[in-house]
């Protein structure tokens, strides 16, 4: 059963501005966009959830208390109708998580709404980039805008709530619902298109090619314009978007200093936990960073030991923080922090695999350039995997999993089962979870120099007990 909007009635005393952002595992991008936005009786913020439920994202949230959270199912249009129909805005504004609105913004909705015959409206496009073709781009946006009054979800599209209500919403399509929306607006009022800037990220023309990008754009449009269901259009899109293949390679870690890591192991080590715990992070770095052409990531926590990996791993790796409260959240907000600066493909491992052959995380990165993988798995010996990569932020996979536990591996496979992903494996490995995984290490050698070098300092720490006949 469909809720029903607000009606005049119950909207006497709403705020001028409901600004609808409809997220999708976009949690970074939200963080940065939500302080740009006021808390002002004349707005009302809506973030539309269209993934499945992350700690993360609500706990982002739950710091502004003039911005609610919903949930939908995905799709843009999907995500802002149901935004919509909560809204109690005279004006809906249809906001991109990667999209910065310009500070006077209320002054511009003000000034429309003093205007009964408009019904909605744009800002002005502006890309996040000093390169001069973003500034080409730009102009044939204007052009576009000025001449065909056409303007697209990036520029910050508004509409009055009557008129957006009264025309029946977004269509609920895979793409080109904000042009089909402000076609419609067109045919019953006004609109005004500011001359402020909403500037985008340029993440997506960088990653593709500034010109490939727009070329790829238009097309779309004229498939569009000639009568090509977006449906269609749809497949066609996704396919040419990634062409260009950028490859990220996560090392998740906790910091030396910090007691709680490898609590396991630790309890069964009575001294020098953390000339081991730097010992086993530094060969874990050593042995992906030849994995070639991914580039290089450790996400570390907690926030603040940033400082204590820069000086370990600075030289050798990017740093990125993790953010949720279980390993799935944190997982999950690192693959979307990477895919929204433009990788196309990301693996993540442990800080505790010293001995990780490169082979085996260039085979996980082989797997993902077949278009049949959606995810790969690294099965460790344990029950759990040292390894897990994907080519999109796999909803819904990491949640409801028994950590630390022998049944990591099967509950991940039954649901990504369940949710019809594809999952490859890479051999199985072993991750330095107990004194025998240590004693492993030395079978291993020549790898690992500096547990090796650990390990031959202390040799009590791994000596067999005796066994009295």
């Amino acid at each position: 059963m469909r809720e029903s909007a607000p009606t005049a009635d119950q909207r006497i005393n709403a705020p001028l501005v409901s600004v609808i952002i409809p997220v999708l595992d976009d949690t970074a991008a939200l963080a940065d966009l939500l302080p740009t936005l006021p808390a002002s009786p004349d707005v009302e913020i809506i973030v539309v959830n269209g993934g499945a439920a992350d700690s993360a994202l609500s706990s982002l949230v739950s710091r502004y208390r003039h911005v609610s959270l919903l949930s939908s199912p995905a799709g843009r249009g999907r995500q802002m109708n149901a935004g919509a129909l909560s809204a109690r805005g005279r004006w809906l504004l249809f906001l991109h998580a990667d999209t910065r609105l310009p500070p006077d913004f209320l002054d511009e909705l003000q000034r429309a709404d003093r205007n009964p015959a408009i019904a909605g409206g744009s800002f002005r496009f502006q890309l996040a980039s000093d390169a001069w073709q973003a500034r080409i781009i730009e102009r044939a946006v204007r052009w576009r805008v000025r001449w065909l009054e056409l303007a697209y979800g990036d520029q910050g599209l508004f509409a009055r709530h009557d008129a957006f209500h009264g025309l029946g919403g977004y269509r609920e399509w895979p793409l080109m619902e904000d042009v089909d929306l402000i076609r419609r607006l067109r045919r019953v009022g006004q609109l005004h298109h500011s001359s402020l800037p909403a500037t985008t990220s340029a993440r997506r023309w960088q990653r593709d090619g500034w010109w490939r990008r727009s070329i790829q754009n238009v097309a779309c449009q004229l498939l569009f314009f000639a009568g090509v269901s977006p449906a269609r259009v749809a497949p066609w899109y996704v396919r040419n978007a990634d062409t260009t293949r950028r490859e990220g390679l996560v090392v998740m870690a906790r910091a030396p200093s910090d007691s709680r890591g490898k609590s396991r192991l630790m309890n069964d080590i009575p001294v020098h936990h953390l000339e081991l715990r730097r010992a086993l992070l530094l060969d874990t770095v050593d042995a992906v960073a030849r994995v070639r052409p991914a580039d290089l990531f450790v996400a570390f926590e907690p926030a603040a030991a940033e400082s204590e990996f820069q000086l370990l791993v600075g030289g050798l790796a990017q740093l990125v923080a993790q953010h949720g409260d279980t390993i799935g959240d944190r997982m999950r907000h690192v693959l979307a922090a990477l895919f929204a600066r433009g990788y196309t493909s990301v693996v993540i491992v442990g800080s505790d695999l010293p001995t990780l052959p490169d082979t085996y995380v260039n085979a996980a990165f082989d797997r993902l350039r077949d278009d049949c993988t959606d995810v790969v798995i690294g099965p460790a010996t344990d029950g759990g995997y040292y390894l897990i990569g994907a080519r999109s932020v796999p909803s819904r996979l990491f949640d409801s999993i028994p950590w630390s536990t022998p049944m990591v591996l099967a509950r991940t496979v039954e649901i990504a089962e369940t949710l019809r992903l594809t999952v490859s494996f890479t051999p199985q490995w072993y991750d330095v979870d107990s004194v025998d995984d240590l004693r492993r290490v030395i079978a291993d050698h020549p790898a690992a120099a500096r547990t090796q070098a650990w390990l031959a300092a202390h040799p009590e720490v791994v000596r067999e007990p005796n066994v009295q006949g």
